[in-house]
C-alpha cells in the first residue's frame, strides 16, 4: 500500500526517500551563493552555516527521537519538500549513508548501533496545503523561538512571506501578530531587504563581494535605515517604511545607496575595507559624516573614518581629546624612564616634543588672553 499523507494531522511512517530538501530554505540564503544542485551540496552548505555535529551525536547516541514532525509540502503520496526540518533530514541522510558523509567531509562515529539506523527509516511528517499554512509556525520557531536564525535569514523569510501575500492584503502588523514579534522589527526587516534587493538588482552591491567573511551583518543596514542621517542622504522621507514597497530609493539616489553600502560592508573586489567595523559607534559616525559636506568629501578622498569625523565633532571636543591623549602618552613615557638605557638617538625626539609643547602653550595662552579681552 502506497504511503499517503493528509493535511489534517501528523502522518507517521513517511519513508525517508520521499523527502527532499528545500532549496529555498532561509538558512541557505546567506548571500554567499552556496551550491544547491545536489543533496551533497545542500548538506555541505547546511553544515558550514550551522554545524550538524551536535545533531549527529544526539541521534547516534539516542537514536532518532521522532517527537516533532517535519513540515512538508507536496501531493498526498509524495515526494515532499521539507519546509521545516532540513537539518534533521541532512543528519538522517548522513547517518544512513556513510559514503555520502565522506563526500561531504563530515565525520560519523564508528560502529553505529543498528537500532539507530533502524530508527531513521521512516519519520513523522505534517503535510501542509501551501507554504502560507506553515509560515507562522516556522517563523515563530526561528524568529522568536528556541532555534533562531540570524537576522538576514529572518528578514528573508518575513519579506518573502510579505511579498507572496501582500496582494491579498497581508500587512506587516498581521505578520508580527502571528510571529509574536514587534511590528517595528518586522517592518525594519522587510524594508531593509527591499533596499538590499534594489541594490542587488541594480548591480550596486553584492553580498558575496563584502570585504569581511563570516555572517552577513544585515543588522547594520536595517539599523542605519532607521536613522535620520541615512534617510536624508538616500532621500527617504520620514515614515518611508510604514508600508514597505519594493525599490524604495529613488533612482537618482542609487549612487548614494552604492556609496553607503560600500562604507558599511566594503568591497573585496576593490580592496576597500568597510568603515563600519563595529555597529557602535561606527554606524552612527558614518551617518553623521555622510550628511556633513566637508566630512563627506574627506571620506571620499580616502580619509579614515576617525579623521573625517573630526569635521563633525565640536572643535573644542577634538582639541581637548587630542591634548588629553598627548598628556597620557607623555605620562607613559615618563613612567617608562627606568627602561631608558641612555641611547642618544632618542634625545632629538624628546627635544622636539619640548619645542612642540612650547608652541602649544604659547598659542593656547594667546587665544585665552584674546578671549578674555573686551571686544
Amino acid at each position: 500500500m502506497a504511503f499517503k499523507a493528509t493535511t489534517d494531522e501528523p502522518t507517521r511512517g513517511c519513508p525517508i526517500e520521499l523527502l527532499q530538501f528545500d532549496r529555498t530554505n532561509p538558512r541557505l540564503v546567506t548571500g554567499d551563493e552556496y551550491e544547491t544542485a545536489s543533496d551533497e551540496d545542500i548538506i555541505s552548505a547546511l553544515n558550514e552555516i550551522a554545524s550538524l555535529d551536535e545533531l549527529i551525536t544526539s541521534i547516534t547516541t539516542n537514536k532518532y527521537l521522532d517527537l516533532e514532525p517535519l513540515i512538508v509540502l507536496g501531493d498526498a503520496e509524495g515526494p515532499f519538500r521539507v519546509l521545516e526540518g532540513n537539518r534533521r533530514l541532512a543528519t538522517i541522510k548522513l547517518i544512513s549513508d556513510s559514503d555520502l558523509a565522506k563526500r561531504c567531509r563530515i565525520s560519523l562515529p564508528k560502529n553505529i548501533n543498528p537500532f539507530v539506523i533502524s530508527s531513521l527509516q521512516t519519520v513523522t511528517i505534517w503535510r501542509v496545503a501551501s507554504e502560507s499554512d506553515a509560515q507562522a509556525f516556522i517563523g515563530f520557531k526561528h524568529i522568536n523561538g528556541p532555534h533562531r536564525w540570524d537576522a538576514y535569514a529572518k528578514a528573508r523569510f518575513v519579506s518573502d512571506w510579505y511579498k507572496r501575500e501582500m496582494a491579498n492584503g497581508l500587512t506587516v502588523d498581521a505578520i508580527a501578530r502571528q510571529l509574536g514579534d514587534d511590528n517595528d522589527t518586522i517592518r525594519a526587516y522587510i524594508s531593509g531587504i527591499f533596499v538590499l534587493e534594489q541594490a542587488e538588482k541594480g548591480r550596486l552591491f553584492k553580498i558575496s563581494d563584502r570585504y569581511n567573511r563570516g555572517k552577513f551583518a544585515f543588522s547594520h543596514l536595517y539599523t542605519a535605515l532607521n536613522r535620520s542621517e541615512y534617510q536624508d542622504f538616500l532621500g527617504l522621507e520620514s515614515g518611508w517604511n510604514k508600508s514597505p514597497a519594493v525599490d524604495p530609493v529613488a533612482r537618482k539616489n542609487e549612487d548614494k545607496l552604492k556609496e553607503v553600502l560600500k562604507y558599511m560592508y566594503g568591497s573585496k573586489q576593490d580592496g576597500f575595507a568597510p568603515l563600519v567595523r563595529s555597529q557602535n559607534p561606527d554606524l552612527k559616525q558614518v551617518g553623521e559624516v555622510i550628511t556633513h559636506p566637508v566630512a563627506l568629501e574627506r571620506i571620499r578622498a580616502g580619509a579614515s573614518l576617525s579623521m573625517a569625523y573630526t569635521e563633525v565633532r565640536p572643535a573644542y571636543e577634538v582639541f581637548s581629546e587630542a591634548l588629553g591623549q598627548a598628556h597620557l602618552k607623555l605620562q607613559q613615557a615618563v613612567d617608562a624612564i627606568p627602561k631608558y638605557t641612555g641611547e642618544e638617538s632618542l634625545l632629538p625626539i624628546a627635544a622636539e616634543i619640548v619645542d612642540l609643547a612650547d608652541t602649544l602653550i604659547t598659542m593656547m595662552k594667546k587665544k585665552a588672553k584674546k578671549r578674555q579681552s573686551p571686544q
